[in-house]
């Protein structure tokens, strides 16, 4: 564990909780493979009709697609929705 904000993610994984009942832990819910959920991101990187990054400090979610739009967004949470084709976490 390098730094302390990785402490929530490394807590889940040891005690295998939940990533949703831990603040400081980002988490995903797509629905039909339309509408994507994203939650605790650090902000967002990219953003294209095909592709959607976004920054979860020292992780990334990169959602690839067509027809991407962002459909809400606040501080913590992004609602894309579009054609999701493809979710990947680096």
């Amino acid at each position: 564990m390098n730094k302390l904000r990785e402490l929530p993610a490394e807590l889940c994984d040891r005690l295998e909780l939940p990533a949703e009942i831990v603040p400081g832990v980002g988490s995903v819910t797509v629905s039909g493979g339309r509408r994507a959920l994203i939650e605790g991101h650090r902000g967002i990187l990219a953003f294209s009709e095909d592709l959607v990054a976004v920054s979860f400090g020292r992780q990334k979610l990169t959602l690839a697609g067509s027809g991407l739009r962002l459909e809400a967004m606040n501080a913590s949470e992004l609602l894309v929705v579009g054609r999701i084709q493809t979710l990947e976490w680096s």
